[in-house]
């Protein structure tokens, strides 16, 4: 196991434990030393993710606003990259796509370099880093305003960017969803992705099941206003219900 998937398993743990462990049940749990966890763990308290103190750590506290991108980065991993794996059907040759910042959609990365004559216009700067050397795409970074924790673009200058284009799909992800639509923790992100809503034919909603338990407080669509959703599961029967009554397709 390297250092990402023990600093994954780390937080996962922490989650399944109320957000809080001590640094003994990690190491047993992880199969690893003290050194080894120690040195994980100063990792993570640099990105922001946990804080140690007096032999226990804890996740720090998660809020509407948005999460670090190295904690988004780590967590839920595997249900993120099955859920680009289900979308890979839906990214034909010589699509242009809208893609926001999100660390889900940034999963997409090594399926859209499998394609041929893609264009991607993105306000993620992780997402453009990872499509740097892909020779069969262009890329397309926004301009405006960085948000460092974010690692994305945001503002006029963005929205005002994609609306000289017009996309296929615009491939979008958020900070939770809720009975009453999609929701961010940050409005100047849920701005940018409206916009690339407003400019797109169709839109692809990237949801994990655990956005149902979060908090977002800038609304960014209906339900009505997608085109299709693809999640690792199901949601609670109350919202899936909605779901199923307001989008024409769910994976």
């Amino acid at each position: 196991m390297d250092i990402h998937e023990r600093k994954r398993e780390i937080v996962e743990n922490l989650n399944q434990h109320n957000g809080i462990a001590s640094m003994n049940y990690l190491c047993k749990r992880l199969y690893a030393s003290r050194s080894t966890i120690r040195r994980d763990l100063i990792s993570l308290e640099e990105d922001g993710i946990i804080k140690r103190a007096h032999g226990y750590v804890s996740l720090i506290v998660k809020s509407a606003k948005e999460s670090p991108i190295n904690m988004r980065q780590i967590e839920n991993l595997d249900k993120k990259q099955n859920i680009a794996r289900k979308a890979d059907s839906l990214i034909k040759d010589g699509m242009v796509l809208f893609l926001d910042s999100s660390s889900t959609v940034c999963q997409l990365a090594p399926i859209l370099k499998t394609k041929q004559n893609i264009t991607v216009i993105t306000n993620g700067i992780n997402i453009a880093n990872e499509l740097s050397h892909a020779q069969n795409l262009t890329c397309f970074l926004c301009p405006g305003v960085l948000k460092h924790q974010s690692l994305s673009i945001v503002g006029e200058f963005t929205s005002a960017f994609i609306k000289n284009f017009h996309a296929e799909l615009a491939i979008l992800s958020c900070k939770a969803i809720q009975e009453k639509g999609v929701f961010e923790g940050d409005d100047s992100q849920g701005l940018v992705k409206k916009s690339m809503m407003e400019n797109a034919d169709k839109t692809i909603l990237l949801c994990d099941t655990t956005k149902e338990n979060a908090i977002g407080f800038f609304k960014t669509s209906d339900f009505d206003k997608l085109s299709c959703l693809i999640s690792d599961a199901s949601f609670s029967p109350s919202l899936q219900k909605i779901l199923e009554e307001k989008i024409p397709k769910l994976y």
